[in-house]
């Protein structure tokens, strides 16, 4: 079997848990008996500890073997999602979410690296995007499965759906998933840890791609959580109606996906990210009115098309950041990504109180496009060798 379909099914379930939660916020604070807001924070329980592993996991793939730690942290994953279906009380469901997103992030960061390993930069972000679709197709899963399954037989029914797929990506990858051979590893140790991710942050560009990926998971995660909650609050949907809305987003990144291959020779990387900061901005200005559900989720369609157009290549520069150490740099980009997407939903919390929707979906907009146009003449400045075609 080709190894991009083997990876997806690995990235496909990493990415389904880390979204299966967002639209049953609301029902599950109904059924634990537990308010909306402590719930929410399910979505910071998953993501922080993702992020927080990725310095020790990006290591581990460089020195045990990239395909060791995929299979060993997406059977952990599947554990963490059985776990979450029989959660008791709230409790449980957050030490449920903690030790998944610790697992979870093993899998895509490294899928990545992987790519990085075996494609040349010139044809890398091409193949990244089709990765990319497995990762977008289990958001999507997440988001409207989650939901459709939870409207009709409750939230815990969503997560045993998530195990069952999970434990068969999990056979597939232990089945299938071979490392490269004659590969060469250096022994796991602290010094040649802190070696390999003072590689990484010597390159001057990593500033720029670690600032952009946390402001845009602070901008654009934060904000998922409260899909639900905003559309009950206003009558205008409930949980299948959130599931849509955030489908949407994924919705986009199929788009960008279909069309990076003919984008990116005609306009080159940087004028690819520049023109994604801006169309994700557009989507938050124009969101941020009050609409019906369809509206919405047509407006998460040009948001994710946008977000995908940075976000992909900001990922595909995190792979050349340091060759030697490419799963530590990796890891290091997911870091930073996940750190803002566990930081975005305490930030909206606080925005959503105290400025109320309209005011934070504007300065979420105001925040992506500085970040994209920033990173992109930040880049450029910076390069020796053009990532990508610039006219």
């Amino acid at each position: 079997m080709r190894l991009l379909p083997i990876l997806a099914a690995g990235c496909f379930v990493s990415s389904m848990s880390m979204r299966i939660v967002d639209p049953v916020v609301p029902d599950i604070a109904r059924d634990l008996h537990v308010d909306v807001a402590s719930v929410a924070l399910l979505a910071t329980a998953f993501t922080l500890p993702y992020a927080l592993a990725q310095p020790v996991l990006g290591a581990l793939g460089d020195a045990l073997g990239k395909a060791r730690i995929i299979k060993i942290t997406l059977a952990i994953l599947a554990l963490c999602l059985a776990a979450t279906a029989l959660a008791p009380t709230l409790d449980a469901l957050f030490w449920a979410r903690i030790a998944g997103g610790a697992a979870g992030g093993g899998v895509i960061p490294i899928a990545f690296a992987m790519l990085g390993d075996r494609f040349g930069f010139a044809e890398r972000q091409i193949a990244m995007s089709r990765l990319l679709t497995a990762v977008i197709a289990g958001q999507m899963t997440g988001s409207i499965g989650s939901g459709l399954i939870a409207s009709a037989y409750g939230w815990r029914a969503s997560m045993a759906f998530g195990t069952g797929l999970a434990i068969v990506a999990l056979l597939l990858t232990l089945w299938q998933l071979r490392p490269r051979a004659a590969s060469e590893r250096p022994p796991v140790s602290l010094t040649r840890m802190l070696d390999g991710y003072g590689q990484v942050f010597r390159n001057p560009k990593t500033i720029f791609c670690f600032t952009a990926v946390f402001l845009e998971g602070i901008a654009v995660f934060g904000l998922f959580p409260y899909i639900a909650v905003l559309l009950e609050k206003r009558g205008a949907g409930g949980l299948r109606e959130a599931g849509f809305v955030l489908a949407g987003f994924a919705a986009g990144g199929f788009v960008y996906a279909a069309l990076v291959g003919k984008m990116l020779p005609r306009i080159g990387v940087y004028h690819l990210m520049r023109t994604g900061s801006l169309l994700t901005a557009l989507g938050f200005f124009l969101l941020s009115p009050e609409w019906s559900w369809p509206v919405e989720m047509a407006l998460f369609v040009l948001i994710g098309a946008g977000f995908y157009m940075l976000h992909n290549s900001l990922q595909t520069e995190a792979t050349e950041l340091a060759p030697d150490n490419r799963a530590s740099a990796v890891a290091a980009h997911a870091f930073f990504f996940f750190l803002g997407q566990a930081a975005g939903p305490l930030i909206y919390a606080f925005a959503l109180e105290r400025f109320g929707a309209q005011v934070s979906l504007i300065c979420a907009g105001i925040v992506f496009a500085l970040a994209g146009l920033v990173t992109a003449a930040g880049l450029k400045a910076r390069t020796g060798v053009p990532s990508g075609s610039e006219p």
